[in-house]
C-alpha cells in the first residue's frame, strides 16, 4: 500500500474512522453481553442480586405485605383480625438471615425454572415462611404462631410466560457465545483501524474518544430506562422498590459504563499529549465552532435542523434525562482535561538545534513519552482492579453469619467442636410428666443454645382417657429396657404400680412417643418434637444439631417420622467414620442435623449407629456428686464405656442418677464451672479427645455454656 499517495491516505483515514466507530459500538455491546452473561444468565449471581435488593426498606415492606396477604388469605377466617401484628413481624423477618436464605433459594429456583425450555408458568415461592413467622411470634403470640406453622409456602410472584421460557433459554445460550465473539471482534476492529490509519496517534485519540462516548451513552441509557421503568408505576412505595431492584441488578453495569468512559478519556488525553497537549478548553471551542458552522449542502442543513428540533423536543419531554446526559458528558470531559493538565507538566517541545549522536537502544524511549504512556497503563488497570475487587460484575452471596452462634466455629471440622447437650432431653415439666431432668421443653433448649439432644423413643398407646401406656412386647422385654436405661428397681416398681392401678387399661391408639423408660411417667409425641426441631433449624440457618436416639422404634418408623416432619432434607448425609466437614460446609449444604441410633439404625443412609463407629462415651451411672467433682475420682469417671476408642465423636455423660426423682440441687454442684471444666479437661487428657457432646441434667443450673465456650477456645 502506497502511504505517500494523498488520495489513498484520505481513503485510509475514512476507513480507519469507520473501523473506530464499529470498534466503539462492538466494545459497548461486548460490555453489555459480558455483564448479562455474568449477572443475568448465572443463577447464583441472579439470586445474589435479588437478595441485595432486600437491603432496601421499600422492597422489604412490599414483600412483607405480600407475605402477610398470602398468610391471611389462606387462613382468612382465623387470621384476618391478626393481620396488623403478622405484617409487623413479617417486616422484621424480611431481610433477616433466615428469610434471606429462603428468599435466595426461591429466586434461584425461579431463575432455573425460567431457563428451562418447557416451562410455561413460573412462580416465585418462598418455602417455610410460616415457620419463620411462627418462630418470630412464639414469644409474643404463641397461639397465633401455632396457626402460622401451617402456612409453609408463600407465592410472591406467579406469571404465565407462555413460550418465553424457551426464548429466554435460547437467548442465554447465545449471550454466552456472543460475549466472547464481541470481545474478539472489538480487538480485531481496533487492530484493523490502527493498521489502516495513516495517522496512528490520531486514531488512538479517536479510539479513546469513541470508548468515552460509548461509556457515556451506556450511563445515559441506564438513567433514561430506569426513569421510564420507575415512572410506569403509580405508588411511591412501588417506585422506590423498583429503583432499588433496578440498581441491584444493573447498578454495576452503570459503573462499567463510567469506567469505560473514563478509560477512553484517559487514552485520548495521553495520545494527544504525545503530539502536543491541547490548551485548556480547546476541545469545547472546537465543538462549538463545529456546531455553529453552517453546512454547505442542502441535505446537511436539513439534517442539522432536524437534529436541533429533536434535541429541543427531548429537552421538553424529559428534562431529567437531558440533565443526566449533560452531567455525564461534562464528567467525562473533566477527566480528559484533568489528565491533559497533568501531562502538560511533562511535555517539552522537540529541539532540533544541533544533531546529537544516535542514542542507545534504551535511551530511544524519551522520559516524556514513557511518563505519558504510563498514565493509561497504570490508570486503567487500577480502576478495573478496584471495581473487580469491590465485587465488579459479581455479587457476593449474603453474609452467612455464625455457626452455632460463633464465627470462630465455622471453619472447624465438626469433630473438633464441643456442643452443649441435654440428657433425656424430652424429660421436662410438661403436663403428664411425673418428674423431669431438664427445666424446659426441647424447643426452649434449642433456643437457649443446646445443640445435642439425647432422647428415648418408644411405641405407646394413647388411651381413651388421655393417658399413655408404653407398649412392650413381653415382660422380659420390659426388664431388658429398664436395665439398659439404668432405671433403678424403685423406679421400675413405681412404674408398674402406676401402670396397674391408675387407669392404664383398655385399648388405645398406637403411636410414637418420647419417654424415659415408661411412657406412664411422662410422654411427648415424637412428631411434635421433630416439628419443633425443624422450626428451629429453619429459623436459625447457622445451627448444627446432634440427635442420639435411644431407640425402641424400628428404623423404618423413625425415618418415616423424620420424613413426615420434612426434616430429611436437613439431615447430614456425609461420611461419619472419616474426615468430617466443617460446620460452614454443613451449613452451606443445609445438612445440619446428625441422626444417630443406639440400638438399630438403617432405613436411610443418614441414620447411623452411634456406638458402632461414630461415638465413644464415658460411663453414665453416677450416684454421688463426689464421683464427678473429687479430683481423685475423675480418672475413673472418664473410663471408656460404649463405642470404639478411635471414634470421631466423644460423648461426656455428666449427671447424677437419683431415680425416680432427679435432684436439681445436685445438678447445680456438678454443673458448676470449676467442677464441670475440671472433669472435661481430665477426660480430654485421658481419652486424647475433645468432648464433642457435654451432656448434663438441668442444663440451666451451673455453667454448661460457659464451659463449652472454654473448651472451644472462645473465652
Amino acid at each position: 500500500m502506497d502511504r505517500s499517495d494523498p488520495d489513498a491516505g484520505r481513503w485510509r483515514q475514512i476507513g480507519a474512522r469507520v473501523l473506530v466507530v464499529l470498534a466503539s459500538l462492538a466494545i459497548l455491546l461486548a460490555l453489555i453481553a459480558a455483564y448479562a452473561r455474568q449477572a443475568a444468565v448465572n443463577s447464583d449471581q441472579f439470586a445474589n442480586r435479588a437478595t441485595v435488593a432486600l437491603h432496601d426498606d421499600a422492597v422489604r415492606s412490599l414483600i412483607a405485605q405480600k407475605v402477610t396477604d398470602e398468610v391471611v388469605l389462606k387462613n382468612e377466617a382465623d387470621l384476618l383480625a391478626a393481620r396488623p401484628i403478622i405484617e409487623s413481624v413479617a417486616s422484621e423477618i424480611v431481610g433477616g438471615r433466615a428469610f434471606t436464605g429462603l428468599w435466595r433459594n426461591a429466586v434461584r429456583d425461579l431463575h432455573r425454572a425460567l431457563f428451562k425450555r418447557d416451562k410455561h408458568t413460573v412462580t416465585l415461592t418462598v418455602a417455610d415462611v410460616g415457620t419463620v413467622l411462627a418462630a418470630a411470634l412464639e414469644q409474643l403470640r404463641p397461639s397465633l404462631a401455632h396457626e402460622l406453622r401451617s402456612t409453609e409456602r408463600v407465592d410472591i410472584v406467579r406469571r404465565d410466560v407462555g413460550s418465553l421460557s424457551a426464548t429466554v433459554a435460547d437467548i442465554a445460550e447465545r449471550v454466552k457465545v456472543l460475549a466472547i465473539l464481541l470481545i474478539v471482534l472489538s480487538l480485531g476492529l481496533v487492530a484493523g483501524a490502527l493498521f489502516l490509519s495513516p495517522d496512528r496517534r490520531g486514531t488512538v485519540i479517536e479510539l479513546g474518544l469513541g470508548a468515552a462516548v460509548a461509556g457515556g451513552l451506556l450511563v445515559v441509557t441506564y438513567a433514561v430506562t430506569r426513569s421510564a421503568a420507575v415512572n410506569h408505576l403509580n405508588e411511591p412505595d412501588e417506585q422506590a422498590a423498583a429503583r432499588a431492584v433496578w440498581d441491584a441488578f444493573l447498578g454495576d453495569l452503570r459503573t462499567e459504563g463510567w469506567i469505560l468512559a473514563a478509560s477512553g478519556a484517559v487514552v485520548a488525553a495521553a495520545a494527544s499529549s504525545l503530539i502536543k497537549p491541547a490548551p485548556f478548553g480547546d476541545p469545547l471551542r472546537v465543538l462549538g465552532a463545529w456546531l455553529a458552522r453552517e453546512p454547505v449542502h442542502t441535505i446537511g442543513r436539513v439534517l442539522r435542523g432536524g437534529a436541533l428540533v429533536a434535541a429541543g423536543v427531548f429537552v421538553l419531554v424529559d428534562r431529567s434525562a437531558v440533565l443526566a446526559l449533560l452531567l455525564n458528558a461534562f464528567g467525562i470531559y473533566l477527566i480528559y482535561e484533568g489528565v491533559s493538565a497533568i501531562l502538560r507538566l511533562v511535555y517539552r517541545p522537540e529541539e532540533h538545534t544541533e544533531p546529537r549522536p544516535a542514542p542507545g537502544p534504551l535511551r530511544r524511549f524519551h522520559r516524556r513519552r514513557l511518563a505519558i504512556g504510563l498514565v493509561p497503563i497504570v490508570f486503567i488497570p487500577v480502576v478495573v482492579a478496584a471495581f473487580l475487587g469491590s465485587g465488579g460484575t459479581t455479587t457476593a452471596a449474603p453474609v452467612k453469619g455464625p455457626c452455632n452462634g460463633h464465627d470462630e466455629l465455622c471453619d472447624r471440622a465438626f469433630d473438633h467442636v464441643a456442643l452443649p447437650a441435654t440428657h433425656n432431653s424430652m424429660s421436662v415439666p410438661l403436663p403428664g410428666w411425673y418428674s423431669s431432668e431438664q427445666e424446659a421443653p426441647i424447643a426452649d433448649q434449642l433456643h437457649d443454645g443446646i445443640r445435642g439432644l439425647l432422647i428415648d423413643t418408644h411405641y405407646a398407646d394413647k388411651l381413651t382417657n388421655g393417658k399413655v401406656r408404653t407398649y412392650f412386647g413381653s415382660s422380659e422385654d420390659l426388664k431388658q429396657r429398664t436395665q439398659l436405661d439404668g432405671v433403678s428397681p424403685d423406679a421400675y416398681a413405681a412404674a408398674l404400680r402406676i401402670r396397674d392401678r391408675l387407669g392404664f387399661e383398655g385399648k388405645g391408639e398406637r403411636g410414637m412417643y418420647l419417654c424415659h423408660s415408661f411412657c406412664e411417667l411422662g410422654a411427648t409425641r415424637l412428631d411434635s418434637v421433630l416439628a419443633d426441631l425443624r422450626t428451629f433449624l429453619v429459623a436459625n440457618p447457622g445451627a448444627v444439631v446432634v440427635v442420639i436416639n435411644q431407640d425402641y422404634l424400628t428404623p423404618e418408623d423413625f425415618v418415616g417420622a423424620v420424613r413426615d416432619a420434612d426434616l430429611e432434607e436437613l439431615a447430614y448425609k456425609g461420611p461419619v467414620d472419616g474426615k468430617w466437614p466443617t460446620l460452614r460446609e454443613m451449613v452451606d449444604k443445609n445438612q445440619r442435623v446428625v441422626f444417630l441410633a443406639e440400638n438399630h439404625a438403617g432405613a436411610a443412609p443418614w441414620y447411623h449407629l452411634a456406638y458402632d463407629s461414630v461415638t465413644e462415651e464415658t460411663p453414665y451411672t453416677f450416684k454421688k456428686v463426689s464421683l464427678l467433682t473429687k479430683p481423685d475420682k475423675l480418672e475413673k469417671s472418664c473410663e471408656p464405656n460404649r463405642g470404639p476408642e478411635d471414634a470421631p465423636l466423644f460423648l461426656m455423660n455428666h449427671w447424677i442418677s437419683t431415680d425416680p426423682f432427679p435432684l436439681p440441687s445436685q445438678a447445680s454442684k456438678v454443673n458448676a464451672y470449676d467442677a464441670l471444666l475440671a472433669r472435661a479437661r481430665e477426660c480430654r487428657r485421658i481419652r486424647s479427645h475433645l468432648p464433642n457432646l457435654v451432656a448434663v441434667n438441668f442444663y440451666r443450673r451451673g455453667d454448661l455454656f460457659r464451659v463449652v465456650d472454654e473448651l472451644n477456645g472462645l473465652r
